[in-house]
């Protein structure tokens, strides 16, 4: 009688991922040793995009264009128009008379920034209260242009 052995199936390894990692890993390192080109540009491509996102690229604003709306002539209000004309983030280009003027700066472009100082602002303070302060951008795609539709308002 003869004994018939079952057929091994093929085996496979397991737990291997971290070698063959590896020598995908020398492999590349080989080839890049014999291609001089794409090493520089491996090494060059990254160095020289964070010289330029790290120095060259500015993304701190500056002079921003700012319209200030104050309601009331107040000493409170003065001060901070004052405070906002001492910073170098905005500039303060126009004084509106009225919410819609504002509003239309805003939508035409003419600004980025609106500021609003409401009427009895000084006088909440000065109770304690918790007055708001209207602060309206536009942040519009600046490659689209200025936005097209009128600003939204929304009470506190």
């Amino acid at each position: 009688m003869t004994h018939v052995l079952p057929a091994q199936a093929p085996r496979r390894i397991r737990g291997n991922f971290w070698s063959r990692t590896w020598a995908v890993l020398v492999k590349e390192f080989i080839q890049l040793r014999r291609d001089r080109v794409s090493f520089a540009m491996i090494i060059m491509v990254p160095l020289i995009q964070l010289m330029l996102f790290g120095y060259a690229i500015n993304t701190n604003p500056r002079h921003l264009p700012t319209a200030v709306l104050l309601q009331e002539n107040s000493d409170l209000g003065r001060s901070i128009l004052a405070a906002l004309k001492n910073t170098n983030y905005f500039r303060v280009t126009e004084r509106p008379r009225s919410e819609a003027e504002l509003d239309e700066m805003l939508a035409s472009g003419k600004i980025l920034f609106g500021i609003e100082i409401p009427r009895n602002f000084e006088r909440s303070v000065r109770r304690g209260d918790k007055p708001a302060m209207l602060i309206v951008a536009d942040v519009s795609e600046v490659s689209a242009g200025p936005c097209d539709r009128r600003p939204q308002r929304f009470a506190p």
